[in-house]
């Protein structure tokens, strides 16, 4: 970009002539400020016709002068730029042509868009790491965002130390030349350029095959396109008009979509964005590691290198302007007109190199930036695939977790039915036992009642006989009865005393029976409140304790519970031992790859040993006979050079006889000479040998440098069969040149074998690194699979001590039992033993019922004891009842509790996974 020079303060040049601090005050201008720089911007931008023209010497220079030369005219007219100076409205940015593509522009995929964070993030300097080529950047130029940019658009580097072709010492009027670029309404024409920069092609109408150069199609679309009224020196234009407004549109696209994009906050559109950027960024390429690196590597010195040219263009660009000046203030001036006019083609030839090597380094930037971009959309698009199949294989996970609460929410329905059902079939039984008991009330008073009825006709008949006996026996039964009651006073007495002994008896006998059933209730009571306590802690109930009706379900629970956690134990074992095989197997397999990797090595040194051996042999027999034929090379050429210097010296012979002794000495000299390259012949291999030996490649005739690579195998046989010592010879010595060329050929062997030997050594020195490598990576596996085998031995040392609390729950389980069955037991015994009272009852009642009215008394009395004692049982009966409800509900608390002890099983079973998981990853990590 044309820079004007500006003189402001100094005086107009008289008779076409400028001095020299006229000069120097014009090539360093004034610092403008901000406020006359908008002032100048505002006149540029409005064409303000009274403007005056004294402003700077950019519009001095630009006044037709009287004394200019037809020479003068002719050169502006060649170069163009008295013409191109008049329409000239706005300077050249780097940014506006030379920018990256914008969001939203015609090459803008959803493959980018979404990741400008991680697309635009710096890029250290290799060699200064603090250095931030933002920081220098001036406040009004903005880096495009390099998330816009895809991978099939080339584009350029935004970094900048400072915006170029810009400078701060202006004039005023050159000042609103340059700002008028700034403004939306001007548009931006580059005169006085160079051929390769009014070709630069604009980033927003690239297409797909400028990736890589994007310079030559670009020219021709460029130049397909309207130029304008601008012609340079060699017929080349410019016309940014186009491009300035791509750019605008490109623009206002890119902050019209971001704001739609975050405004509607659309879930599925980003989605569908999502799954179209990794159906884009599939065909992508990953690269190394190291390749990245060497990329950003590149980059960084490609923009420092970017910036030195920059700065070094307009350097050339001021001196080319310079150059202009002067050449337009020496025209009146012939010889210096010369002189300024080869300096200026001078300028003009080093600007439009600057800009050759500037576009250069700019399209390798891009490409490289291309190549970087493509590695970070493939390195996202696998990413999106992995996380996908994690978030797949979690879904499933969960699915088959929901299948299985949905599972038990429906047993535990089913439960809650089966509870209902129970606890309506206790109502009924309740309301059916309620009516046993009013029916039975009811026969005990219809009971009670026929008796009082028997009571009165007993009663009733005694009184009569005793009448009728008074009637009929008056006076013969005094005696008689008297007689009779004396007998039945006596039997009254032994009946009394038998009486009294047999209640005795039943009384020691009742007296035992309660000591007997008060000890075997406190020890059943006993018994049943320690199975309740320990069922009521198994199965994890908040009260402690079973219901008496809940021990067998409780049991039954605790059974089922057991076995489900060891169901759950065998599981675990068997996933530890899959685990423990899976890193036997990597612990082989790593073992293996080590011992290959030794032996491969150790075979690789063997043979490189043998092969520089076999070379280095080889090589010092060829130094021998190249040493060797060099001598008698020499040797030769001096006999033959002496040969030719007699020949020449030698006059014309005057006599048969001197020249027949000449030509003698010739002959025996050249006989010699031909001995010894006879005696050298059968040394040279001749060139179907070297071809047989693949020194020479077939098809271009040449010696095979594609042998000095260690990867190409080679014949060591031929080799040496080649330049075996007593190797046999089939033809002789035809000619000195043929001679000449085979020594040649051994030359050329010999040179092509050296550099074979010098490779091989570097690829020894690769191989001895490698190998090193490979060491430290055995090591560090060796390490993590140590650490594998003790976190293994911690998983065991857990499984065994599951497996004794597992043994300890059998055992209480035992005792539980055992416990249950003496208490079932013990209730069976005190059945028998109620069963015999119950008999001993009836027979009481029956001798009660079979006595006379005289024991009513003592049969109501035993009647009423035995009625104490049935509610005694029955209260009984009932506390054991309400015991074993007890029992049951401390099982179900025991069943809760073991029931969050199996969650917590699960959840370190989960954990457990996750770590099995995790050391598997490292482990094919470390691989």
């Amino acid at each position: 970009m044309p820079i004007p020079v500006m003189a402001q303060t100094a005086p107009p040049p008289q008779g076409g002539k400028l001095t020299k601090a006229a000069f120097f005050r014009a090539r360093s201008p004034p610092i403008v400020s901000p406020t006359s720089a908008t002032s100048a911007n505002s006149r540029a931008s409005r064409n303000d016709p009274q403007e005056p023209l004294d402003d700077s010497m950019y519009a001095r220079f630009n006044m037709p002068s009287n004394g200019t030369s037809a020479q003068s005219r002719s050169i502006q007219g060649a170069i163009g730029y008295g013409e191109e100076r008049d329409r000239f409205d706005g300077g050249y940015s780097g940014g506006s042509g030379l920018g990256a593509p914008q969001r939203e522009s015609i090459y803008n995929t959803p493959a980018t868009a979404g990741h400008g964070p991680t697309l635009d993030r710096r890029i250290s300097h290799p060699n200064n790491p603090r250095y931030d080529p933002q920081a220098q950047a001036p406040s009004s130029y903005q880096a495009p965002s390099i998330g816009g940019a895809t991978s099939q658009s080339s584009h350029y580097p935004t970094e900048r130390t400072h915006q170029p072709y810009s400078h701060t010492r202006q004039s005023s009027r050159s000042k609103s030349l340059h700002s008028r670029t700034g403004s939306t309404s001007s548009r931006r024409q580059l005169p006085l350029v160079t051929p390769a920069l009014s070709q630069v092609p604009d980033p927003s109408v690239l297409s797909p095959r400028d990736s890589d150069s994007g310079y030559g199609e670009s020219m021709e679309t460029s130049e397909s396109q309207p130029r304008g009224d601008y012609h340079l020196r060699g017929g080349y234009g410019t016309n940014m008009r186009d491009n300035e407004g791509e750019l605008g549109r490109s623009r206002s696209a890119r902050e019209n979509g971001n704001t739609s994009l975050t405004e509607g906050s659309d879930e599925m559109l980003l989605s569908l964005l999502a799954g179209q950027a990794v159906m884009d960024c599939q065909q992508m390429g990953i690269a190394g590691w190291e390749d990245v690196e060497g990329w950003k590597k590149e980059l960084s010195l490609l923009s420092s290198r970017v910036d030195s040219v920059q700065a070094r263009h307009q350097r050339e660009i001021k001196i080319l302007t310079a150059a202009r000046a002067l050449q337009k203030l020496n025209n009146s001036n012939k010889r210096m007109s010369r002189q300024t006019l080869e300096s200026l083609e001078q300028s003009e030839k080093k600007v439009a190199a600057v800009e050759k090597d500037l576009l250069t380094l700019r399209d390798r930037e891009a490409s490289v930036r291309r190549q970087v971009l493509e590695h970070f959309g493939g390195v996202m698009s696998w990413e999106v695939k992995r996380l996908e199949r994690i978030n797949a294989e979690v879904m499933s996970r969960f699915e088959g977790m929901q299948a299985r609460m949905d599972g038990v929410e429906e047993k535990e329905a089913e439960l809650v039915r089966d509870v209902q059902e129970g606890r309506m079939k206790v109502e009924e039984l309740e309301a059916i036992v309620s009516e046993l008991q009013r029916r039975e009330q009811a026969f005990d008073d219809e009971t009670r009642q026929l008796e009082d009825q028997i009571a009165r006709a007993q009663q009733d008949q005694s009184n009569w006989q005793r009448e009728r006996s008074q009637i009929d026996q008056e006076r013969q039964a005094w005696m008689e009865e008297k007689e009779i009651w004396d007998r039945q006073a006596a039997n009254f007495d032994a009946e009394r005393r038998r009486w009294a002994e047999e209640k005795e008896a039943l009384f020691g006998d009742r007296e035992k029976m309660m000591q007997q059933s008060g000890q075997s209730s406190e020890r059943d009571r006993k018994i049943k409140s320690h199975v309740q306590t320990t069922l009521g802690a198994l199965l994890g109930r908040r009260a402690g304790q079973v219901d008496e009706e809940e021990i067998v379900p409780a049991f039954e629970q605790l059974r089922t519970v057991l076995s489900e956690r060891e169901r759950e134990i065998m599981s675990l074992r068997e996933e530890v031992r899959e685990v423990n095989m899976g890193l036997e197997q990597e612990v082989r397999r790593v073992g293996e790859d080590r011992d290959a990797w030794k032996a491969k090595v150790e075979k690789g040194e063997a043979m490189k040993q043998e092969e520089v051996a076999s070379l280095e042999r080889s090589l010092r027999q060829q130094q021998d006979q190249i040493t060797n034929l060099t001598l008698r090379n020499e040797s030769l050429s001096s006999s033959l050079a002496a040969a030719q210097s007699t020949l020449s010296v030698v006059p014309s012979p005057s006599t048969a006889q001197g020249n027949e002794q000449r030509n003698q000495a010739l002959s025996a000299e050249l006989e010699e000479i031909a001995k010894q390259f006879a005696s050298i012949w059968p040394l040279l291999p001749s060139r179907a040998e070297r071809e047989k030996a693949d020194l020479i490649d077939p098809r271009t005739g040449q010696s095979n440098k594609a042998l000095a690579s260690p990867s190409n195998s080679i014949r060591f046989e031929a080799l040496q069969a080649l330049y075996a010592p007593g190797r046999p010879t089939s033809t002789s010595l035809t000619s000195i040149p043929e001679a000449l060329s085979r020594i040649k050929g051994m030359v050329e062997d010999g040179e092509l074998l050296v550099d074979r030997v010098v490779r091989m050594g570097k690829e020894r020195e690769t191989l001895k690194t490698n190998a090193a490598k490979a060491k430290k990576l055995v090591e560090g596996s060796t390490r993590s699979l140590q650490t594998y085998q003790q976190q293994v031995t911690i998983l065991e040392d857990r499984l065994a001590k599951s497996s004794q609390s597992e043994s300890h729950f059998l055992d209480e389980l035992n005792s539980l039992q055992s416990l249950v069955d003496t208490n079932q037991q013990a209730k069976r015994t005190l059945e028998q033993k109620l069963a015999q009272q119950m008999e001993t009852c009836n027979r009481l009642s029956e001798a009660n019922d079979t006595l006379s009215a005289r024991a009513l008394e003592l049969a109501q009395v035993a009647e009423d004891e035995k009625r104490a004692l049935q509610q005694k049982l029955q209260g009984e009966l009932e506390e054991t009842k309400r015991k074993l409800n007890r029992v049951e509900e401390d099982a179900d608390e025991d069943r809760a509790k073991s029931t969050g002890q199996n969650i917590q099983l699960l959840d370190e079973l989960n954990s457990l996974q996750a770590e099995v998981g995790s050391l598997r990853t490292q482990l094919r990590n470390r691989r």
